[in-house]
């Protein structure tokens, strides 16, 4: 039964991106994604808006059924011809079956355990994003990112709790072949907190990554793309001292199509190497905090 609700769920997806990507328009607007989670430097013109819909499906954990998809609805306006900033609405969908030796860790020790089938609206994000350089008119674009973030569910669980995360970005974006070929990277820092609902005190973390990705026009509207991220996590456990948790490497391709006022990005992520949570964390995969695939679908409307 979970295998064909799955089976389902990616057929639903896969359908929703191209009857979306057959009903756009044609040409290009500011400040579109052309990846799925590696951002460009650009920013919306002033006085312009811009609504987004994310969906990122999370599957594939260590043992047991799992599945779990990321919600976000975000409105951006242009402060100025350089400044934006971003209201971010966010929620979760949680499937899984993780019995008593849990999804993810060592036998004996698993973690993620229990069962959960629930949607549940989390919190919000706010964000700022100031280009300093223009990709265009300065050939490298360079532009500064920050974003906070309140939770009230952990999205690998769906646990209630109390968490708070400040993001920052530092962006770059490098146009080649008179912008028919972008080449962008992130350099990111994040920072959080979590106190579960049912006790046990407050954990910190702190989350350095590096993601960079190409992306080529094929055809007009169309482009193609490829990227990639490293991370690390450094965990301080409630009432523990700061430990080394786990870093992963994930990377795959990307379809975009942009328009006059809508665009649409699909992205598919795999995790090809982490420190395996299971085994002390030799090299092979991790599947704890992460999962072995996601895919991401990221709609833009123009107004």
């Amino acid at each position: 039964m979970e295998i064909e609700l799955t089976y389902r769920f990616h057929l639903t997806l896969a359908t929703l991106a191209g009857l979306t990507f057959a009903a756009l328009p044609m040409s290009a607007a500011a400040d579109e994604n052309l990846l799925g989670y590696t951002v460009g430097a650009e920013t919306l013109p002033k006085g312009a808006s811009e609504a987004y819909f994310w969906l990122t499906d999370h599957s594939g954990k260590r043992r047991g059924s799992y599945s779990a998809q990321y919600l976000r609805a975000e409105y951006e306006y242009g402060i100025t011809n350089s400044l934006s900033g971003a209201i971010y609405l966010n929620g979760y969908r949680h499937s899984y079956d993780c019995g008593t030796v849990g999804c993810a860790g060592p036998v004996g020790q698993g973690e993620i355990t229990g069962s959960l089938h629930r949607t549940q609206l989390s919190g919000f994000s706010l964000e700022l994003k100031k280009m300093l350089l223009s990709p265009y008119k300065d050939d490298l674009g360079v532009a500064l990112y920050g974003e906070v973030t309140y939770d009230t569910v952990d999205p690998i669980t769906g646990e209630k709790g109390q968490g708070y995360e400040v993001e920052a970005k530092l962006i770059l974006q490098r146009p080649y072949l008179d912008g028919q070929l972008q080449w962008v990277t992130n350099l990111e820092l994040e920072a959080e907190s979590w106190r579960p609902q049912a006790g046990g005190g407050t954990e910190f973390a702190v989350a350095p990554r590096l993601r960079s990705g190409v992306s080529y026009r094929f055809a007009p509207n169309w482009s193609i793309g490829a990227e990639g991220w490293i991370d690390a996590e450094i965990l301080r456990p409630a009432g523990e001292s700061w430990q080394f948790d786990h870093w992963d490497f994930f990377a795959g391709p990307s379809l975009h199509y942009g328009g006059k006022t809508w665009w649409a990005t699909l992205t598919w992520a795999q995790q090809l190497r982490g420190s395996n949570e299971a085994a002390d964390n030799v090299s092979g995969l991790h599947l704890a905090d992460h999962e072995r695939r996601e895919i991401r679908l990221k709609l833009g409307y123009n107004f």
